[in-house]
């Protein structure tokens, strides 16, 4: 009954004999006569073709759970003895232009260095260009601060970032709010001994000019939550794709933005710019490592158990 489950599949996956045998390269009489086939040897109809588009039977949702376990048994037969064969191998990564810059490359150094017929290729990119790419397996792991919506997919938090409040230190506003201001270095020494500041009030920033990242991002919704809780909706002055930049136009002066506390740790220190920690449960958020369940490799469990037993800021200038 799964000599053909390959055509059933597909059959399940376009809704349609037609759009089916076109993907297949069959015809459609032949693929109607192949699920026929299979159906009287089960004894039961797999799809109702009352329905436009054609649905499948609860007999044909149980077919189709069981296939793509058989399917997950093959994929992971393959890449298993692929790993085995090969004398070197890829892993593709996902994540943020800041991670995949700044954070990932020196974060992975020591991984390269146990594994060197291992090859990391990072890729940038949002969750849903990657989810696509995590289901195609063109891609190994997504790691980003946003799980992946997807039954195939399992999203673990790995780590935790802190959300600080940017902004240019020429601002006036930093003279009212000097108890609660860090420095840039100041930041990176905020958890050692007598070094910890107040959280500040962040509704005295409600007439300030907002940097915000674009409609859609994590950070976004976090940054209008943070207004909100605040008692404010922020006047946004430019909304951006790339937490750099809103980090680089603060340095510049033209306002202030929330941005990933990390940024500090790789970038190099300057005087432009002050930071602000906030006194909410959303200004810390977990980063994420998503991949493929039922799918994992010897080669990807090797890097797996690599991150659990490193941090965030594992390497990172201000450790070293």
């Amino acid at each position: 009954m799964l000599n053909y489950k390959e055509y059933i599949y597909a059959i399940y996956q376009e809704r349609s004999f037609s759009k089916a045998a076109q993907k297949l390269y069959v015809s459609q009489p032949w693929l109607s006569s192949v699920v026929k086939k299979v159906e009287q040897e089960i004894k039961t109809p797999l799809f109702d073709r009352s329905t436009n588009p054609i649905s499948l039977t609860p007999a044909g949702e149980y077919y189709i759970q069981q296939v793509e376990k058989v399917m997950a048994i093959e994929e992971d037969m393959r890449a298993h003895f692929a790993s085995l064969s090969q004398p070197g191998t890829q892993l593709h990564i996902g994540s943020s232009m800041f991670f995949c810059t700044y954070v990932l490359p020196r974060l992975f150094q020591e991984f390269r260095a146990q594994n060197p017929q291992i090859t990391l290729t990072l890729t940038e990119g949002g969750a849903a260009a990657m989810s696509e790419r995590l289901l195609e397996r063109k891609l190994d792991f997504f790691l980003e601060a946003e799980p992946l919506q997807d039954a195939k997919i399992q999203s673990v938090a790995w780590s935790t970032e802190e959300i600080v409040l940017a902004v240019p230190a020429r601002f006036p506003i930093n003279r009212e709010l000097a108890e609660y201001c860090y420095s840039f270095d100041e930041l990176l020494k905020r958890d050692e001994p007598g070094c910890k500041k107040p959280p500040v009030p962040l509704q005295a920033f409600q007439d300030e000019p907002f940097l915000l990242l674009q409609k859609g991002n994590d950070i976004y919704e976090r940054s209008m939550e943070l207004c909100r809780n605040a008692g404010f909706a922020p006047k946004t002055s430019v909304f951006l794709t790339q937490m750099m930049t809103a980090y680089y136009l603060v340095c510049e002066g033209q306002g202030v933005s929330f941005l990933r506390s990390t940024i500090p740790e790789y970038v190099t220190p300057t005087d432009s710019v002050v930071f602000y920690q906030l006194d909410d449960p959303i200004a810390l958020r977990p980063i994420y490592l998503s991949y493929l369940k039922r799918h994992t490799s010897p080669v990807q469990q090797k890097l797996i158990d690599f991150m659990w037993s490193h941090s965030l800021l594992e390497d990172s200038p201000a450790e070293r």
